[in-house]
């Protein structure tokens, strides 16, 4: 279920061809190769109508969407304030029918009005009373539609309950392998990128004893035309011979919409083999488009020495080679100036464990549970080592990368060197590479050797060996206790504070740089450049108060899951930059192929655009993104009112985000409800991907850590505070 990402190294892609005709014939299925409309990756949006609207954070049809701030009341009750500056509700609107919506307050005070849009349409004031009933327009468009509320002179306004009347009687639609069964006053949306799609085809079957006035109906949207054909109990309409049906598509467009409706009383009618229909002529014409930034292919002879190197906390924005410009890091932009720099890539978690676990596995955890890396789970990157005759140690200063969580297997040496339980010093590089170099001169001189290296910088605490960097604007310290304060609101920091646990950070950093050119140094004593291979990543990003917060796990901005990805292989490997999106998995395969003696290539799919998903499993309830290049979609629901993203009760209460990327690069404008194309098609990737890993029980506890274990996380910050 998990879509591939372009990388290893080579990359190669299919262009999109947008070809086709614009009627309505009803015939058979000609020769021509389609790719099914039901399948793994995609969940439809199944609307049906409802009367009550669900409290956060609800994602389903009738809602609160956005701008709502929930507390309880003395008997329990969940009420919900508005924010002053707006806020969002989002219902299903399905037949054309004179509604209502209807709005409980609390706290109305004289003089008080909520200024109304539904989708996008003004529809006056309207001044507050107890029981509001705002009349909707009948020919608003039907699907999911956003309704904005902008309360005036109202500072106590709570909204107790809404719900719409009247709402139509609830359809009914199941999926089954392959097909899709519909009845009663319900909408079943798709939205797919057009590629080389020249028409829709399927077979419908209508009920066998339909009721009066039962009718099904297919649209397929382009943005610019609507193609239609429709069932009817009354004229008795048969979707062509024997249920077969096609319509040939409009000229190029890049996306479609494909709406299944159904409407009136009675059973069920059946949809199936689905298809979007390529014109294969066109399609084995058609020229390979190469990604930016494909680089030449890295030789097939392996390396000798492999070295994948984690800095804890790095975001990617840190490193010159991102755009950083203290000049902090010349090693590191050393290595990405003589090397393959990943420009755009991703991790799939927020924290280290989740994501340790998705780089060593090539599965990204979704869930709660699973703490312990199972001994009988899918193959690691060091058994794989392993198994290719080489020697493989795992040297790491955070105790989620060790042995208390399986995370050792198929490691032959394993160390987790100790964090300062005070946190007055942060040596942890220094450490791990004096363990790790003591292992290596254990070894015989002509060992092949796969060496994981996990240092905890720049993590917290900020606190590197030797003067921290002089500042007479704030004394702040970068120590775990004083972040964990400004994390759970104990503590604010003024804009001196924030500048100086930036520079702190950065210090952090700048000692982990000045260490690995000490490590490589040493390194090239043994091995010959043409004869290393390193990578250089992290499993996160950090939080320094871009929205409101610092550390990590509880966000999925982009400070937390944009990261480094450097590969450094002196004249096996061409310098350049990749700017396609790649993930954690990627690397994960791409290392796994060096292990089986393969060049470091793969073959993507034709599965444009590409979508890379993240998940905080570590969060009950859980906060799952999908991202593309333009687009990225945060679902946060979590549980009980500690819905949204950020620590304690939640920084930002909202339970979906939608962020424009390109135009909003900042992650500042939350336009959840936003019904274009792509955001759509994000969506049903998104629940496809979730429902995918879910597991039986989706809220296992934490296992019961021995008392180092508690201690090493204490002085992390990741228990107590």
């Amino acid at each position: 279920m998990t879509s591939r990402g372009p990388l290893s190294v080579l990359l190669a892609g299919a262009a999109m061809l947008l070809v086709g005709a614009c009627s309505p014939v009803l015939e058979p299925d000609q020769d021509l190769t389609g790719r099914p409309l039901l399948d793994d990756l995609h969940q439809p949006d199944v609307l049906t109508e409802a009367q009550r609207l669900d409290q956060p954070p609800s994602l389903e049809g009738n809602r609160f969407l956005t701008g709502w701030w929930p507390w309880r009341d003395g008997a329990g009750q969940v009420r919900l304030n508005p924010n002053p500056d707006g806020a969002r509700l989002e219902f299903v609107h399905l037949e054309e029918k004179r509604r209502r919506l209807v709005l409980d307050l609390l706290g109305v005070s004289p003089g008080g009005r909520v200024v109304v849009q539904a989708a996008g349409r003004d529809l006056g004031a309207f001044a507050l009373r107890e029981r509001l009933e705002i009349p909707l327009p009948e020919d608003l468009p039907r699907g999911r539609l956003p309704v904005d509320l902008r309360f005036e002179d109202a500072p106590k306004v709570t909204v107790a309950g809404a719900g719409l009347r009247p709402s139509a009687p609830a359809g009914e639609v199941t999926l089954e392998e392959g097909a899709l069964i519909q009845a009663g006053s319900s909408m079943v949306e798709m939205v797919r990128p057009n590629e080389s799609f020249v028409a829709l085809t399927g077979r419908f079957t209508p009920p066998s004893k339909p009721e009066a006035g039962q009718r099904f109906e297919i649209r397929v949207e382009d943005g610019s035309k609507k193609l239609v054909d429709h069932w009817t109990w009354s004229a008795q309409k048969r979707f062509g011979k024997g249920g077969r049906f096609r319509l040939d598509l409009a000229s190029p467009r890049p996306w479609l919409r494909i709406r299944l409706r159904a409407t009136g009383e009675g059973p069920p009618g059946r949809w199936e083999h689905l298809r979007l229909v390529e014109d294969s002529g066109l399609a084995d014409d058609a020229e390979e488009a190469t990604a930016p930034g494909m680089p030449e292919p890295v030789a097939p002879r392996r390396p000798r020495l492999v070295v994948l190197y984690v800095l804890d906390a790095l975001r990617a924005d840190a490193l010159g080679a991102w755009g950083a410009r203290d000049g902090a890091t010349p090693t590191l932009d050393r290595l990405a100036e003589e090397g393959l720099v990943f420009q755009d890539h991703q991790s799939v978690a927020p924290n280290t464990l989740p994501s340790t676990k998705a780089l060593l596995t090539g599965i990204a955890p979704r869930f709660r549970g699973g703490w312990q890396l199972p001994a009988d789970g899918p193959p690691t990157l060091a058994e794989a080592f392993a198994a290719a005759g080489f020697r493989t140690g795992l040297f790491s200063g955070n105790v989620y990368v060790s042995d208390a969580y399986g995370i050792e297997r198929g490691f032959e040496a394993h160390e987790l060197i100790e964090t300062d339980p005070n946190g007055d010093v942060n040596a942890s590089a220094e450490e791990v590479h004096a363990r790790a170099l003591a292992w290596l001169e254990s070894l015989p001189e002509e060992a092949s050797v796969f060496l994981y290296l996990h240092t905890l910088h720049p993590h917290n605490p900020y606190a590197p060996p030797g003067p921290s960097p002089p500042s007479a604007a704030s004394s702040i310290d970068g120590s775990t206790r004083t972040l964990l304060d400004l994390q759970r609101g104990r503590r604010t920091a003024d804009d001196e504070d924030e500048e100086r646990l930036k520079e702190l950070y950065a210090a952090g950093l700048a000692y982990n740089d000045g260490q690995i050119a000490r490590l490589l140094a040493r390194l090239g004593e043994r091995f010959a450049p043409d004869e290393t291979l390193v990578a250089v990543t992290s499993d996160h990003g950090e939080e320094l108060f871009e929205h409101g917060g610092v550390l990590h796990g509880y966000t999925l901005y982009e400070e937390m899951i944009h990261i480094p990805l450097i590969l450094w292989a002196p004249d096996r490997l061409s310098p350049g930059r990749v700017e396609w999106p790649t993930t954690t998995l990627d690397l994960h395969a791409a290392l796994s192929k060096l292990a089986r003696r393969e060049p470091l290539t793969t073959i993507f799919e034709a599965d444009l655009p590409t979508v890379h998903f993240a998940a905080a499993a570590s969060v009950p309830g859980g906060i799952f993104s999908a991202r593309t290049k333009r687009y990225k979609l945060i679902w946060a629901p979590r549980q009980g009112l500690g819905w949204g993203l950020g620590e304690g009760l939640g920084r930002s209460r909202e339970p979906e985000y939608l962020f424009n990327l390109r135009a909003d690069p900042g992650e500042r404008t939350n336009i959840a409800g936003d019904r274009s194309f792509e955001a759509d098609w994000l969506r049903e990737r998104l629940r496809a991907w979730i429902d995918a890993g879910r597991p039986i029980d989706d809220n296992a506890p934490p296992p019961e850590e021995d008392a180092e274990t508690r201690r090493q996380l204490e002085a992390l910050g990741y228990l107590g505070g």
